[in-house]
């Protein structure tokens, strides 16, 4: 039997098309949810991804705003490097080049910047490599800091390998100053002594490194 009903402009239905019709409407209704439901998730994603991607880019950024910053420094260094190199010139001997600083930082800014540029605070082994690098002073009034510490009380190490100095041509009366005289220098004198003073002194300074 055929129940027919006239809505606007449709045709009859049967009961069976009816429920098919029906079907297909939840089906539509299902579809259209679950659409809505990616549609969220995919915004909500694209949210998160972009968040992310702002997070990692102001990471790049301060990055490279740190990088920018050394990148100057060094450039800096470099310059000031250069109109040395032009004042005082480098000593070759034995494998080894020696700078000689023309400005004065502590001992402890000075060994910094000596690894900043490369090389190392000065290192010396034995008597004639010392008496060498003294001579070749630009100034004879300049005391230069060299790569010489007893932090630990009385054990003079050098910072470049740690090792225990052996050979120490004090000046008298130092090289036991004690407690706070823990860096040591050249003189400024003419015997190439060295002696031990306060680490926050500024003086000139001796890089070294290998050829």
């Amino acid at each position: 039997m055929v129940m027919c009903q006239y809505v606007t402009s449709w045709s009859c239905l049967s009961n069976e098309s009816k429920k098919d019709f029906d079907d297909s409407r939840i089906a539509l209704k299902d579809m259209e949810t679950h659409l809505g439901n990616t549609v969220k998730k995919l915004e909500n994603g694209f949210k998160k991804i972009t968040a992310s991607i702002q997070d990692q880019l102001g990471v790049v950024k301060n990055a490279l705003s740190n990088v920018g910053g050394k990148v100057k420094k060094v450039d800096s260094d470099f310059q000031v490097l250069g109109k040395d190199f032009q004042k005082t010139k480098w000593h070759k001997y034995n494998g080894h080049c020696y700078y000689y600083s023309s400005d004065t930082k502590t001992w402890f800014n000075a060994e910094r910047k000596c690894r900043d540029i490369g090389g190392y605070s000065i290192k010396l082994d034995d008597r004639e490599e010392h008496e060498k690098i003294f001579a070749s002073r630009p100034s004879s009034n300049m005391v230069y800091w060299i790569g010489l510490t007893d932090l630990n009380e009385g054990e003079f190490r050098w910072s470049f390998d740690q090792t225990k100095a052996t050979f120490l041509p004090w000046a008298r009366n130092y090289g036991k100053q004690g407690n706070g005289y823990d860096c040591v220098a050249y003189n400024n004198n003419k015997t190439a002594e060295w002696f031990d003073y306060i680490c926050n002194t500024k003086y000139h300074y001796m890089r070294e490194l290998f050829l």
